[in-house]
């Protein structure tokens, strides 16, 4: 059997597969009996035995050769180890030969090294005794010794001089000589701020530069000025201090127990004193000190770039005075929150007598104050606008006075400052706006509000007075506004007048306006009805009186201003109800004179009567009606057009004219005869109608289409009915609409 058969046979035999595993399980509970097993573990050997002899019989000539080579390899590995003891020996022969030179360049090296070091220090110490001795040379001009000094402080310092005698005396005397130098500078650094000596403080700075030490010098003068400044801070603000200056020198009285009250009054007279004193002189003092430092150096461009120093120094300034103000006692706070203007003032005069472009108000610090003076400034401006509004009654002259002088007062105040002016500008828009609400919130939404039949109503009176006091408050806080506009900010002036914006009478006027247009409107239209227009006779030479509507229109007019509109004060309201009034009347006027059917000549010369006579209508209106511009040109030119025939209507029509070419058109339909039908009688249109159509289209393409409209209708009566001649103002017509289309085409 093959060797590898024999292997298969026992890896696939239950039995002896067993054996081919890892295990110390005893086989003792297998179901053949121990001698089965030893005899089959026998065969097993047996085989494998055979398997082996059977191998080996079949390779004996490769075994013997693996043998006889292993032989020649074990020579080899002989041979090898032979030349590798060698190969070390000679190694070990090298070694004493490189070592022995190595050491000794090394030894040579360490001598050089040190050969080097000593002739260094040699060279240092001459250049020491040279600068040593030329030092006192130059002990008059401090900034040649701080130069020297420092040349000699880097010199020293790159070697140890430790146990050189030569040497102890001179490094004892630099170091001192160099802290007298920094100290006598410091001093004079001092004393050159206090007496502004700007030459002694060009000499410190060098030695500072010379020394290497202006940053530091500069941080601490800084640090020092702030430190004292911060001191007096606190001093000022102390409120023990105050008031013992106050018990020393105000009214202060002695109460049972003699306790000594200390007057309120007097108080907040020392505590601004001290305020005033701090920043009129202390804090003052010390920022021309620091302005003073940062000019000098910026003269000394070889110092280095030192440009915040001022800056740097007011934000610091501001820091601390805002913490000292936040620790102040609750009786400080107080006085801060309502006088805040004041501590503004100090800052912003501050500023403006130190004149500095690095200086500028920082108002982060004072944040708190601000807005407390601002919550108390809203309140106590919107405290009199709603005391004064009790129940449904009309605010008094009185109490009007008492809030202006208030919203004055808070103007006034904030001049100090332009952002707090800005800030106040708005409470006070605020002021006006709750004036104006509160008016709002009282006018009479009755339905006899806008009547204008009757005497004028209690409600009707009552939206006048209310309009009257508005329009007092508005017209007190411009006067208010025209005294201070040179002292007030742009901003703080616009943010008030816009606000007034919304105080006025137009609303409540404009209703009585459009009851008296719709009722002027109804007089205008009865013009239609007015036999003298019709009439056929010639006006002949005598002078002609105006038209019934006209008389009627003047005595309504007349009668709505002196009852109505007299009621309101407010003027530019008043003037601007009364030009829509007129305007509106004029464009009425024209737009009837234009569109009566039928018209004779008698009837055209009636209506250049009530042109003029319509002036003297709108005379209570407007004093002077050439004021109403487009409007008043508009009804003269009515006036001319009545005179004239259509050809010269034709001929002086231009694009520009103050009629429009639509209703020169309408009106021309006059001229003609009965076949030419008027353009809202074609329609089957009312004179009422057609005003409500005009009102609604007033572009001048939509009206020159409705004209047209009753031409090509006339057009087509003409051919249906087969008439011989057009009508003669026909071709004026067709003229004028192609002029006003080309006008409007441009």
């Amino acid at each position: 059997m093959d060797a590898k058969d024999v292997c298969v046979e026992i890896e696939n035999d239950d039995f002896y597969s067993k054996f081919l595993v890892d295990t110390v399980k005893p086989l003792v509970g297998e179901n053949i009996s121990v001698t089965e097993q030893v005899t089959k573990l026998t065969q097993g050997i047996e085989k494998l035995t055979k398997s082996l002899e059977s191998q080996v019989l079949a390779k004996h000539n490769d075994l013997l050769t693996q043998a006889s080579n292993i032989t020649d390899l074990e020579v080899m590995l002989e041979s090898v180890r032979s030349q590798v003891q060698q190969l070390l020996k000679g190694a070990e022969k090298v070694q004493e030969r490189v070592n022995t030179p190595y050491h000794t360049l090394e030894n040579q090296t360490l001598m050089l090294e040190r050969v080097q070091t000593t002739c260094n220090l040699l060279r240092h110490i001459a250049k020491i005794l040279s600068l040593w001795n030329k030092l006192s040379s130059v002990k008059d001009n401090p900034p040649k010794v701080a130069m020297i000094l420092f040349e000699l402080k880097e010199l020293i310092g790159d070697y140890d001089f430790e146990g050189i005698a030569l040497l102890d005396d001179v490094l004892n005397q630099v170091e001192h000589q160099r802290q007298d130098l920094l100290s006598s500078s410091t001093e004079l650094l001092q004393s050159s701020l206090l007496s502004g000596d700007k030459a002694k403080l060009l000499q410190c700075f060098k030695v500072f530069h010379n020394l290497q030490c202006t940053d530091e010098q500069i941080k601490a003068t800084v640090q020092k000025i702030l430190f004292d400044l911060k001191s007096l801070i606190t001093t000022a603000l102390n409120v023990q201090m105050v008031s013992i200056e106050v018990k020393r020198t105000s009214s202060g009285r002695v109460a049972p127990g003699k306790a000594n009250i200390m007057n309120a009054h007097d108080f907040k007279i020392k505590l601004w004193d001290n305020m005033d004193k701090l920043f009129r002189m202390d804090i003052y003092n010390s920022c021309t000190k620091v302005i003073m430092l940062q000019n000098v150096v910026n003269e000394l461009h070889a110092i280095g770039n030192f440009r915040n120093i001022s800056k740097n120094f007011w934000s610091e300034l501001c820091i601390i005075f805002g913490n000292e103000l936040e620790k102040s006692p609750s009786a400080v706070s107080q006085s801060v929150e309502i006088d805040y203007p004041r501590l503004l003032k100090c800052f912003n005069d501050l500023l403006a007598r130190l004149k500095h472009k690095n200086l500028e108000m920082n108002k982060s610090c004072l944040t708190k104050w601000e807005n407390a003076y601002l919550s108390k400034s809203l309140g106590k401006l919107l405290e009199p606008v709603r005391s004064m509004w009790h129940l449904n009654q009309v605010p008094t002259l009185d109490q009007v006075d008492n809030a202006v002088r208030v919203i004055s007062e808070a103007l006034s105040v904030s001049m100090c400052d332009k952002n707090l002016s800005i800030s106040l500008a708005q409470s006070v828009a605020k002021c006006i706006k709750q004036m104006n609400m509160e008016a709002e919130q009282r006018l009479s939404m009755d339905s006899d509000v806008a009547q204008i039949i009757e005497a004028p109503t209690s409600s009707q009176q009552k939206n006048a007075d209310l309009c009257n006091a508005l329009y007092y408050f508005s017209s007190q806080i411009k006067r208010v506004l025209a005294n201070m506009s040179s002292l007030l900010p742009s901003e703080s002036v616009q943010i008030v007048q816009n606000s007034l914006k919304e105080s006025t009478s137009l609303p409540v006027l404009m209703s009585f306006a459009e009851s008296i247009k719709n009722s002027l409107y109804i007089i205008l239209l009865t013009m239609h009805d007015e036999p003298d227009l019709r009439r056929a006779e010639e006006p002949g030479t005598r002078s002609l009186s105006c038209s019934p509507y006209m008389r009627e229109l003047q005595q309504f007019l007349s009668r709505c201003c002196d009852i109505y509109l007299s009621m309101f004060n407010e003027k530019p309201a008043l003037d601007e109800c009364c030009v829509d009034i007129a305007k509106s009347c004029i464009d009425r006027f024209v737009y009837h004179a234009c569109n009566v059917r039928p018209l004779s000549a008698y009837g055209r010369a009636k209506l250049q009567v009530d042109c003029q006579q319509l002036e003297t209508c709108l005379a209570p209106l407007v004093n002077d009606i050439t004021e109403l511009g487009d409007h008043y040109r508009r009804l003269k030119a009515l006036g001319l057009l009545l005179e004239k025939t259509p050809r010269e209507i034709a001929r002086g029509q231009y694009e520009g004219a103050a009629l429009p070419y639509s209703l020169v058109m309408m009106y021309l339909f006059s001229h003609g005869g009965a076949e030419l039908v008027a353009p809202h009688a074609c329609a089957g249109w009312t004179a009422a109608r057609l005003m409500q159509w005009l009102d609604a289209h007033r572009d001048e393409r939509d009206r020159l289409e409705f004209v047209a409209g009753a031409l090509q209708r006339y057009q087509n009566h003409v051919r249906q009915n087969q008439i011989a001649h057009y009508d003669e103002v026909y071709p004026v017509l067709l003229q004028l609409l192609e002029d006003g289309k080309r006008a409007i085409r441009k």
